[in-house]
């Protein structure tokens, strides 16, 4: 039967063996020297990329989140426009309705006065064609009428 025993001190880490310098990558130029030994595992080396590269999170990145922000304020303020210009046509279209109205109600005021007075003449010209003749108002007469005293109403 086995006892495990701790042991009296931690185990130190392993070091890696040194290695042999990379080489250069494709794209990019190193700013400074590679590092061997302790600095080697203190940091790595930046790399420049190109300006394409650093447009999508580097010194491009304010500009193109205030191109987005500026399309979307141009997009919401055409959505607007759209809105206030379909507002002012349905306006305009009321009042148009109201204008036509009142037309119609004028047009069938001038035909009901136009038939009024045609209607006149027509019956004259009827009475015209039975043999009917105008009195003149002087010729008239009007007749007294008596109602009986048992008729009348109190």
């Amino acid at each position: 039967m086995a006892v495990a025993i701790p042991r009296p001190t931690p185990v130190k880490p392993r070091r890696r063996p040194a290695a042999a310098p990379r080489p250069r990558p494709v794209g990019g130029t190193r700013t400074r020297p590679p590092a061997t030994g302790a600095a080697a595992l203190k940091g790595k080396a930046k790399i420049h990329r190109s300006q394409s590269r650093a447009a999508v999170g580097g010194r491009l990145a304010p500009f193109r989140i205030a191109a987005v922000i500026a399309l979307i304020g141009v997009i919401l303020s055409m959505i607007v426009y759209l809105h206030v210009s379909s507002l002012r046509a349905t306006m305009q279209a009321g009042e148009l309705r109201a204008q036509v109205e009142q037309t119609q109600n004028d047009a069938a005021n001038v035909q009901a006065q136009t038939e009024q007075r045609l209607a006149d003449g027509r019956v004259e010209r009827a009475a015209a064609a039975y043999g009917m003749v105008m009195v003149p108002s002087e010729a008239m007469q009007a007749l007294k009428v008596r109602i009986p005293e048992a008729l009348q109403t109190s």
